[in-house]
């Protein structure tokens, strides 16, 4: 049996995330991350002001600047008609707003930045291509068992392993509110002058970007698909049936996504409900281990860092009690997290509306009702003190009012109410 002070099981992005601020404060971690250093999907990874602050902690988020995208605006479309229902601008209005941009990056931009610095840090060790198979609260201290028969005994185990966490169990709840949505991702052309396009109709939730320099395409396209006809799948496949519902897509939209669906999904995404407890004895989970999220607002990536910068402070305060450690971390992140994922699926339900509904939707979207701005960069409107709770997903800055109305002197043209998301992440 292997002895641990913090253990971390991870996959993809949240596990050495939360292994480099926990080593940031002092304190020793080791990670099993299930997928090995060079494993890593298509994709881009959204990197809100609030995300980037964090990193910059860690000394990160500059040198992730320099393989990131930053989209100047938002255009969003009706898939079917690819009428233009709102544009919302970013680029310098978020920079002037919320002090960093609201960037798009490479997984494996990403992920290759993660490696190195847990690599780099003394205070963490990493065992790759290893996950948990069980995890047993014994109160004082956690054992877990590997995907090979290794038993580790850990004073705090922390699940940063998405949905299927052997943690999420003991933490109560989480249930599954919503059906399957399933993303296809594949190289497209880019969009023209610095725009981040979105196209949606009652199935497809279709994204296009560009892409930095030295990924050898110019563009990506994700393809959200609403899984309504299971048995049409069933019988005749997923990509026969995107490509049937991509046949009565505007002409753009099909340019777009090329042949981004030729491969199966990357993954299923579903809506839960929160976690009943948020820590217990000495567990905790972080991002999609605790809050599984709809890809349609691409948040998943900033909540990990956000959920692990807040847990590595949380430890700070705590001088390494680890039980008042857990609990104040699951105190602070709980209600901002669990916002984040309902605005997920809220937008996804306008995104996906028909009939009456949709179109009342697009009579609001072009109207400027609200700030649209601070809906797509993940901000929440701050407290009384101006900052708004410690850990939240909003800007800090004091001062900074979330206006529902739209500021004329920042952003341009029309947009609307509501949720607003940028891109399957």
């Amino acid at each position: 049996m292997v002895a641990v002070p913090l253990l971390v099981l991870g996959s993809r992005f949240g596990g050495l995330a939360t292994a480099l601020f926990l080593a940031h404060q002092g304190f020793p971690v080791h990670v099993l991350e299930r997928d090995r250093p060079e494993d890593v999907d298509r994709g881009l990874a959204v990197l809100t002001p609030a995300a980037l602050r964090e990193l910059a902690a860690l000394g990160l988020a500059d040198r992730l600047a320099a393989q990131a995208w930053e989209p100047r605006r938002l255009a969003h479309a009706d898939a079917d008609s690819g009428a233009v229902l709102r544009v919302t601008e970013l680029g310098p209005v978020v920079r002037a707003r919320f002090g960093r941009p609201y960037l798009l990056a490479p997984h494996a931009a990403v992920r290759a930045l993660l490696v190195a610095a847990c690599a780099a840090d003394e205070m963490i060790t990493v065992t790759y291509g290893r996950s948990a198979v069980s995890v047993e609260d014994l109160g004082d201290a956690v054992l877990v068992t590997d995907d090979t028969g290794v038993r580790y005994r850990a004073e705090a185990v922390i699940g940063a392993d998405g949905p299927g966490s052997p943690v999420r169990p003991h933490l109560g709840g989480g249930h599954v509110l919503s059906s399957p949505y399933l993303v296809h991702r594949g190289s497209g052309p880019a969009p023209p002058d610095g725009l981040l396009r979105l196209w949606s109709s009652p199935t497809l939730h279709v994204t296009q970007s560009a892409l930095p320099d030295g990924y050898g395409a110019t563009g990506e396209v994700s393809v959200t698909v609403r899984v309504d006809a299971l048995e049409d799948m069933h019988r005749d496949g997923v990509t026969a049936v995107v490509r049937r519902l991509l046949a009565r897509a505007a002409p753009e939209v099909r340019e777009a996504v090329g042949d981004a669906v030729v491969t199966g999904p990357s993954r299923v995404h579903r809506h839960h409900a929160p976690l009943e407890r948020g820590a217990r004895h000495r567990l905790t989970v972080v991002g999609g281990a605790a809050q599984p999220m709809l890809p349609h607002t691409a948040q998943s990536v900033a909540t990990e860092i956000v959920d692990a910068a807040t847990l590595g402070r949380a430890f700070d305060h705590a001088d390494g009690r680890i039980v008042p450690a857990l609990e104040e971390y699951a105190s602070v992140r709980g209600v901002p997290r669990a916002a984040v994922a309902r605005r997920a699926a809220d937008f996804a339900t306008l995104c996906h509306a028909d009939g009456l509904v949709r179109r009342m939707r697009d009579r609001l979207w072009r109207a400027a009702a609200v700030d649209a701005t601070a809906a797509v960069v993940g901000a929440s409107r701050p407290g009384p003190s101006g900052g708004g709770p410690p850990g939240s997903d909003g800007d800090h800055r004091p001062g900074l009012v979330v206006s529902p109305a739209r500021e004329p002197d920042t952003v341009g043209p029309p947009t609307g109410p509501g949720p607003a998301g940028p891109i399957a992440g």
